[in-house]
C-alpha cells in the first residue's frame, strides 16, 4: 500500500514550555524526525494549528479563564483554551528541533475565528480542509499518525482518517497527551484499538 506520514501540531506552544503545554513532549522529537527519514512514505503532511487573535477558543475572548467548560454548534469547545498557536508567533511555529525540511505539504487549520479545528482533516463544524483529497491525488492508501496531542488533535485527525477509509497505524513512541482528565490517554488508546488501529514504534 501506499504510505503517507502525518505529523500533527509539533508547534512550540505544545511543547513544555508553550502556552499549552503537553507533558514529555520534546520525547517525541527523535521518533518523529526517525519516521521522517524512511523511504516508504509517498509524502509527509503536517498539521499546523493556525489561529487569528480573536478565535473563539480562546478563554480571554470571552472574559473567562482557561479551560473553562464551553461548547456551541459552531465547533467550539468542550473547553475554552489559553491563547496558543497565534499565527505568526514563535509559539505557532513549528519546533526547532523537527526536521521540517522534510515536510511535503502543510495543512493549516484553525484559522476561522469561530470554528476551531482538531482534526488535520476537516474543522469542528465539518468543513473540510482538503487532506483526504491530497491523499487520493497521491495514491495513498496507509497512514502512519504521530504528533500532539494524542488526546485531543491525534485522536480526531485517526477518527477522521478512519471515516475516509485509510489503514491507519499511530506511532505511539511518537505522540503523547494532554490528559486533562485522568485516564483520558488510555481510554483514547483503547478507542484506537477497538477501531483497528495499529500502535507501532519508530
Amino acid at each position: 500500500m501506499r504510505k503517507a506520514l502525518i505529523v500533527v501540531d509539533v508547534q512550540n506552544d505544545f511543547y513544555e514550555t508553550g502556552s499549552l503545554p503537553v507533558s514529555g513532549a520534546s520525547q517525541i522529537n527523535e521518533a518523529i524526525n526517525r519516521a521522517m527519514r524512511d523511504s516508504v512514505y509517498k509524502a509527509i503532511v503536517a498539521g499546523q494549528d493556525w489561529h487569528p487573535s480573536n478565535h473563539m477558543s480562546f478563554a480571554v475572548n470571552h472574559g473567562k479563564e482557561p479551560f473553562t467548560p464551553f461548547d456551541n454548534e459552531k465547533g467550539i469547545g468542550p473547553v475554552l483554551w489559553p491563547v496558543h498557536c497565534q499565527q505568526g508567533t514563535h509559539g505557532a511555529a513549528f519546533h526547532t528541533n523537527i526536521e521540517t525540511n522534510r515536510f511535503d505539504y502543510i495543512i493549516r487549520k484553525g484559522t476561522h475565528p469561530h470554528v476551531d479545528s482538531y482534526s488535520i482533516f476537516r474543522e469542528n463544524d465539518g468543513t473540510e480542509l482538503g487532506t483526504d483529497g491530497l491523499l487520493r491525488a497521491l495514491g495513498i492508501e496507509e497512514l502512519d499518525i504521530c504528533g500532539l496531542a494524542l488526546d485531543y488533535c491525534l485522536k480526531y485527525t485517526v477518527h477522521d482518517a478512519l471515516l475516509a477509509g485509510f489503514k491507519i497505524n499511530v506511532i505511539i513512541n511518537g505522540t503523547k497527551g494532554v490528559e486533562a482528565n485522568i485516564g483520558d490517554v488510555q481510554r483514547t488508546i483503547e478507542e484506537f484499538r477497538r477501531a483497528g488501529v495499529e500502535l507501532i514504534e519508530r
